[in-house]
């Protein structure tokens, strides 16, 4: 499963879902007010690949500390600038193949960055 984090528009997993059947919004699963801490661990639990634009995800301690209890593999978009929905979509198109490739040979816990040009950065590993 892809696990698509909210901060990323529901308009770009819905186009995702349009060709993929294994694409979910946080949305699809949890209520809106769920906090990444409370999903993070069934996310891990379940072996979702995770896609998120949060990058605090990696320093707040809450967070970072239920990626690494619960072994997730999480893929955080790194851009500078808030992308469109367009640019979201190619950007996840370009990279989505190469991180399911990173997410079957990393061990998890781990979290990965996916700059603009989709190149992937390993910033934490098991």
């Amino acid at each position: 499963m892809i696990f698509i984090d909210r901060s990323i528009p529901k308009s770009v997993a819905t186009a995702l879902k349009a060709v993929r059947d294994d694409v979910c919004w946080l949305e699809d699963c949890f209520p809106h007010d769920t906090k990444d801490a409370d999903w993070l661990p069934v996310a891990g639990k379940h072996g979702w690949l995770v896609i998120t634009r949060d990058k605090k995800i990696r320093t707040r301690l809450w967070e970072r500390q239920a990626i690494l209890e619960n072994s997730v593999g999480c893929f955080c978009l790194i851009q500078k600038k808030h992308p469109t929905r367009w640019q979201y979509l190619k950007l996840l198109v370009l990279t989505l193949e190469k991180m399911e490739r990173s997410f079957a040979t990393t061990p998890r816990p781990f979290i990965y960055g996916v700059d603009q040009s989709g190149k992937l950065s390993l910033y934490h590993s098991a």
